[in-house]
């Protein structure tokens, strides 16, 4: 009976593992209003780049401006009155030292100065107070970065108070990555030497939603502090570049973390390996063409090869043999197969 055969293979093989990860922004900030108002204008197209400092809203300042105003005057009335106690002082302070006036004079005009000079200290932090709250009624981008949906629109009306988010903006010229490892993966990092923590921490990949590799590496920024009780796994996020902006906020991609290498590893096809219960075998083909079956150990699977940690050495032939009824010590006529495909 023809068999397909090929040679077992050994070589480096690298160890990854992927973990279901959500893209964020390098900033994702919500636009908030800082006063009470009606929306006048909306000052951007949605979904475009902003520049720090852009206009983004107008919030009508009429109520502002006549705030502005009368603060403005109040420091005015405050500096006059200042400057009428401190002439007073002047006048009483030489009559107090001839005793033409008492000390008690002396104390009142003092106490007047001292009190209308608090009284223009506390109407000028008031006219800054107006100033601020009046700048407040435009509002613009806090840095460079991708505007999304304007959740209000001209005409509606906006509080401090509120919850309501204007909308937000994100600076995707990096992202961030988060995804969540179980505890044993944490104590398998954990346990492993300095070298390899690192290479792991500095070798990080993004498998796009169409199977895509992302052409940038990332590397792993922080581990949160604790497992979440609830889930019973630890919270991971890496940086990545994002020169083209291809990454956006919310997508969904996988992290393929690089954990180890497992050097001079000994590989077959996974279709080539016989399961039975918790036993794994193989068909070796031997030098006269007939089939011996033999007991391996698997490690872990890489792609469609499994990588043999005992039971087989580099070059061995094994039998694929699928729905083929053959049995032990059988003869075949052996098919020579390529594997892996590359090696074609």
């Amino acid at each position: 009976m023809k068999v397909n055969v090929v040679k077992a293979i050994q070589s480096d093989v690298p160890l990854y593992e992927d973990f279901v990860a959500q893209v964020y922004g390098q900033s994702d900030v919500d636009i908030r209003s800082r006063v009470e108002g009606w929306v006048t204008s909306v000052n951007f197209k949605e979904g475009s780049q902003v520049k720090k400092g852009q206009l983004l809203y107008t919030i009508d300042d009429i109520e502002y401006k006549n705030r502005l105003d009368r603060q403005a005057s109040e420091v005015t009335q405050a500096t006059t009155e200042l400057v009428r106690a401190e002439s007073e002082l002047s006048r009483v302070k030489p009559l107090t030292e001839l005793n033409a006036l008492s000390k008690k004079d002396l104390d009142n005009a003092v106490a007047e100065y001292e009190a209308a000079k608090a009284h223009v200290a506390a109407t000028k932090s008031s006219l800054e107070n107006a100033k601020v709250e009046l700048g407040y009624t435009r509002v613009l981008a806090p840095f460079d970065g991708l505007v999304g949906i304007s959740n209000v629109r001209e005409g509606d009306y906006v509080s401090r108070t509120g919850t309501s988010v204007l909308t937000t903006i994100s600076s995707i010229t990096g992202v961030r990555v988060r995804f969540e490892i179980s505890e044993r993966e944490y104590l398998r990092i954990a346990q492993q030497s300095m070298e390899d923590r690192e290479s792991a921490r500095n070798n990080v990949q993004l498998l796009l939603a169409d199977g895509s590799v992302y052409g940038e590496m990332g590397t792993v920024d922080f581990a949160n502090r604790e497992i979440d009780p609830s889930t019973g796994t630890l919270t991971m996020e890496a940086s990545f570049p994002n020169p083209d902006g291809l990454l956006r906020p919310g997508l969904f991609v996988k992290a393929r973390i690089l954990f180890s290498t497992y050097t001079g590893a000994v590989m077959i096809p996974q279709r080539a390996v016989v399961q039975l219960q918790h036993i794994s075998q193989v068909y070796l083909v031997n030098a006269s063409d007939s089939l011996k079956v033999t007991t391996i150990e698997t490690g872990p699977k890489i792609g469609d090869a499994w990588i043999i940690k005992s039971g087989l050495k580099a070059g061995d032939r094994v039998a694929i043999i699928g729905s083929a009824g053959v049995s032990a010590n059988s003869k075949i006529e052996v098919v020579e197969q390529k594997w892996p495909e590359e090696n074609k």
